[in-house]
Parts: C-alpha cells; structure tokens; sequence
C-alpha cells in the first residue's frame, strides 16, 4: 500500500505516462479538441444568398485535461460546382482550458483563394457542405450542421483578368475594382418615344442586378500562348489564373465548371475596342487610342456586357448615339458624359446568371 501511494504522488506531480492499447506512449494530461457544430450565416445572422461573405460559426470544446491552442480550418466543397472539393479555407486560432467549450468564427467570400491548391472561388448559390475541419493537423468529420444552401440573389460574380499597364493608357490612379464599380454605376439615361428615363445607379440599376467583381492582374490576354482570337485566349488565361481544370466554359449563364463565377472579363490596353463573345460567356475590352478618356472607355466596357446580357447592336433599328450603337455621339454623352440606352437594347437585355 505504501509503494501505492508513493507512486500515485509521484505521478499526480510529474503527470506520467501510460501505454495505449497497442503499446505506443501516451499522455494523461493533454488538451484534446472536438469540433460539435457548425453553423454558416451571413452578416446580419440570416441564410446567406449569392454575393454574402459568409460567417462559419465552430463550436469546438476541449475535452482534455490541460488547456491547449487549437488551430481550426474548414474543408469546404460544392454539390453544385465542379473541382469544388476540399477547399482549405483560412485557419483560426484560439486556446481554451481543459473542459471549456467555445465558438470560434471565421468570415470569408464571396470570393476567396485557397492558397495550397493555388485556386480561386466564389460562393455561387448552390448547395455546399464541410468535408471536415482540420484541428490541429487532424480532419474532424463528426459535427452537426455539415449542409449549408447559399439562395440565389441578383448579384453578379464576375472575374476580371487584366493588364496593370491598361491604367497609364487612360490615365487613372485608382484599382480596377473600384474603376469597374463606378463604369457600371455611374448615371445612365434610358430614351423611350421621346422620354428619358434616369437610372442614378447605372446600368446595374437599370438591370436590377450588382456586379461583384474580383480582379486578378495578369499579363495582355493578347500576348497570351493560346491559340485562337482575343476571346479563345482570354478563356484560356483565365482558366490558368484562376486554377480552372481546363479553358473558361460557356455559353452565357452559370456553368458548373467556372468555380462558382458567372462570366468572365478581360481588360487589354490594345487598341480595338471590344469584343464578347456569349458562346464562351467572355468579353473582352480594350481602349480606342484616338480617344482614351475614361468616359469613352468606360462606355466600352459596359457596352461589351451589354452584349452578353443579351442585347445586339441597336443600329439595327436605324437609329444611332446610344450605347450599343455610337453612345459617344449623343447629346448626353458630349455634354455630360452620361450614357444613353435605346429602349429597344434595353428590352433585349435579361439577367442569365443564377
């Protein structure tokens, strides 16, 4: 009894060690961590839609008999998208006692790289789910609230590969996501049999849609090692930058196999002016070198978008100074730089995007 006693002391002091059942050592006292549930919102505590960052809420406990640090990182995947498996998401960090339970919160999207796959995605609306949650090297697949839904919204997740050097050309010192936001919300007029139609908030407004855009710089699509024209080529590059398993998919419309993004955009400093091409849901707008101010170039832009919304060049109906046929000859344009839309463009134009 005595020898016992004397060795539960010792141990109670020097936490000893005891053999597993197989043989291997370990010990008494160490944190263990279990992650029980999960739970994914938006902002404002609601089912996310298209467009929201996302807060992944973990609850994790520490079932051990010492505290520790846990590191925690989602493994997020998509029944809706394809090479959308195992997403390594942003780790977190947090220590907690022996016994303690805490929720732990991570904010990401609606795009975001996963940075060992060298990948790049956007929270489409679709059914997603957590493969697991990676605690501290381990995967932990065990916890309520695997299955998240993301619901469709009107927003617009659009990738953007460009040239830096396409900003000297029109001489803007802002980034290209704040370049894009304001081509597509700045003022715009609608003219209908004699009547004008403002939309303050653009084109985005006029189409009850809002474009998100993600930029990645890259080099000139034109310069790109791919065979075809300025659209082949933009496809390919993007599928390069943003880690597709092959060439950027169309036709116009959410495709299963773009990681989660609508259409994509590319933005050259050539000269040319524009080109979209639905049946690979790309545009692609360069500048006109006779002309590079930012009204004229970002006419272009919302012009060749136009395109892929559905609307032909309006020039068909005999008339011209709009956007989709020479909007830099209306009266509008000269004296205010507003953009002018013909009613007959505007009815041809619908949001394909889901």
């Amino acid at each position: 009894m005595k020898t016992i006693t004397t060795l539960f002391i010792f141990c109670l002091f020097l936490s000893c060690s005891s053999k597993s059942d197989d043989g291997t050592q370990t010990e008494n006292t160490s944190a263990r961590f279990d992650l029980t549930a999960v739970k994914v919102t938006n902002a404002s505590g609601d089912a996310p839609v298209k467009g929201d960052e996302i807060t992944i809420t973990m609850t994790v406990k520490n079932t051990g008999s010492s505290s520790g640090t846990v590191a925690i990182s989602p493994k997020l995947s998509s029944s809706r998208f394809g090479d959308y498996h195992n997403v390594a998401l942003d780790a977190v960090e947090e220590t907690l006692q022996a016994g303690e339970t805490t929720q732990l919160t991570l904010t990401v999207g609606p795009f975001f790289k996963d940075a060992i796959k060298e990948k790049h995605y956007a929270l489409g609306s679709g059914e997603y789910f957590f493969e697991a949650f990676e605690l501290n090297g381990a995967d932990d697949k065990e916890f309520e609230g695997r299955i998240f839904q993301v619901a469709t919204s009107n927003r617009v997740l659009v990738p953007v590969i460009y040239d830096p050097t396409y900003f000297s050309k029109v001489n803007y010192n802002g980034s290209m996501k704040t370049y894009l936001e304001q081509a597509f919300t700045r003022k715009i007029e609608l003219y209908n049999e004699g009547n004008y139609t403002e939309f303050e908030g653009g084109l985005d407004e006029m189409m009850d849609i809002e474009h998100l855009f993600y930029t990645i710089p890259t080099g000139n699509v034109s310069a790109y090692d791919a065979e075809g024209g300025l659209c082949e080529k933009a496809i390919a590059l993007g599928g390069d930058a943003l880690g597709l398993t092959k060439d950027w998919e169309g036709p116009v419309g959410t495709q299963g196999n773009n990681h989660g993004f609508d259409y994509l955009m590319a933005i050259t400093p050539d000269s040319f002016g524009g080109v979209a091409c639905g049946w690979i849901d790309v545009q692609v707008t360069g500048v006109f070198d006779f002309d590079l101010s930012i009204d004229r170039s970002q006419i272009l832009i919302i012009h060749e978008t136009s395109h892929l919304l559905g609307s032909p060049h309006c020039d068909q109906y005999d008339v011209e100074g709009y956007v989709m046929c020479g909007g830099e000859k209306h009266r509008k344009y000269i004296d205010h730089g507003i953009f002018v839309y013909y009613q007959r463009s505007r009815d041809m134009m619908s949001n394909k995007f889901d």
